[in-house]
């Protein structure tokens, strides 16, 4: 073979290879519509019960409906980024599913926080009701970039600290952990000094003397492992709770089948979020039982007197709460209204 035949065949050769090369991609990459992968991230670690008891079920029921698309798991901040940092990733889409805490983007959800307010509802189960019946009306505007798949509240926040504290003049001074610009009102109310930073940095902090302790669901003890650097609680006060949302990007949930649409959205809303809501109230009670039977730790008891000085001063910071955000031109004292009609 000459030279140049030796040259035409190896050209022949490498194009031949690389017309399969160049079909086998295009066979790859055509894939049908409802077929792309869900990521579903989580910033706690896996065995945080929302986690284990709530986002992963649905996953599986989504897959098992779906019968193509996979929900693929990136608990304990495995796909990156800070925990105030989850909306926004949701809504750039890197990641398709993912829980956030509204109270860390405050001003991006100032109606979505009514639920943090004081001299409420009782339980998270009736917070989550009332959220959902005011949502059409009053707050499905802050979600207009995102598939709102859930958003209910936390367990009944307690006073934990290593001082003993009866009245809010026995907070004046301490630094408790706030997770949003509300519940630093309410802290700033109270006598006390608020910091700024997210559930995962408060373990350390409390130990560490950056804080004081935080007002917080109690069910924390447990998963955040609080008990170990707070010993005193005061849990029948009148706070408000601390929402949790679980948002869906929207491109995502709109390139989906309309099978799969469906099944999300039967799946999605209020019946879902009672999910979450009962999780809280059933760690709430596990909590405190962990809290009484440890002996290092104390249930502080508050008398009738005294809980009408917290009341007074959570009074206070709810008028001036609604008032800055009647300023603001949000109309509160009808949200308000309508979120607290029996």
């Amino acid at each position: 073979m000459t030279p140049l035949e030796k040259f035409i065949s190896r050209a022949t050769t490498a194009l031949a290879a690389g017309v399969v090369a160049f079909a086998f991609v295009a066979s790859v990459d055509v894939t049908p519509a409802g077929a792309k992968d869900l990521k579903m991230a989580f910033f706690p670690s896996p065995k945080h019960p929302l986690w284990s008891k709530m986002m992963m079920p649905w996953a599986k029921e989504f897959e098992k409906a779906s019968g193509s698309t996979k929900v693929k798991g990136f608990p304990g901040s495995q796909i990156g980024g800070s925990p105030p940092g989850a909306f926004k990733r949701v809504v750039n889409g890197i990641s398709d599913i993912e829980l956030h805490l509204p109270g860390y983007t405050s001003t991006v959800f100032p109606r979505t926080l009514v639920m943090e307010i004081p001299l409420q509802w009782s339980s998270p189960s009736e917070a989550t009701q009332a959220f959902w019946r005011i949502y059409d009306k009053h707050i499905a505007s802050e979600y207009k970039r995102v598939k709102l798949l859930a958003a209910f509240a936390t367990d009944v926040p307690a006073v934990m600290t290593n001082k003993i504290v009866k009245t809010p003049g026995d907070l004046k001074g301490l630094k408790l952990r706030t997770p949003s610009r509300n519940q630093a009102a309410i802290i700033k109310g109270l006598g006390a000094i608020p910091v700024a930073m997210p559930m995962t940095q408060t373990y350390s902090s409390i130990q560490k003397g950056v804080v004081d302790g935080a007002i917080v669901g109690i069910s924390v003890v447990r998963s955040f492992k609080i008990i170990e650097v707070a010993n005193k609680y005061i849990v029948d006060l009148p706070f408000g709770f601390s929402p949790i949302i679980i948002a869906m990007n929207k491109k995502s949930y709109d390139g989906l089948s309309k099978a799969e649409r469906d099944h999300i959205d039967a799946n999605s809303g209020l019946k879902y979020s009672m999910v979450g809501a009962k999780n809280y109230e059933r760690a709430r009670m596990g909590a405190l039982k962990m809290i009484k039977d440890r002996k290092s730790t104390s249930v502080v008891s508050v008398n009738a007197d005294q809980r009408k000085q917290w009341v007074a001063s959570l009074e206070k910071v709810v008028d001036g709460w609604v008032r800055t955000f009647e300023k603001e031109g949000i109309p509160y004292r009808a949200i308000l209204s309508d979120y607290l009609k029996k």
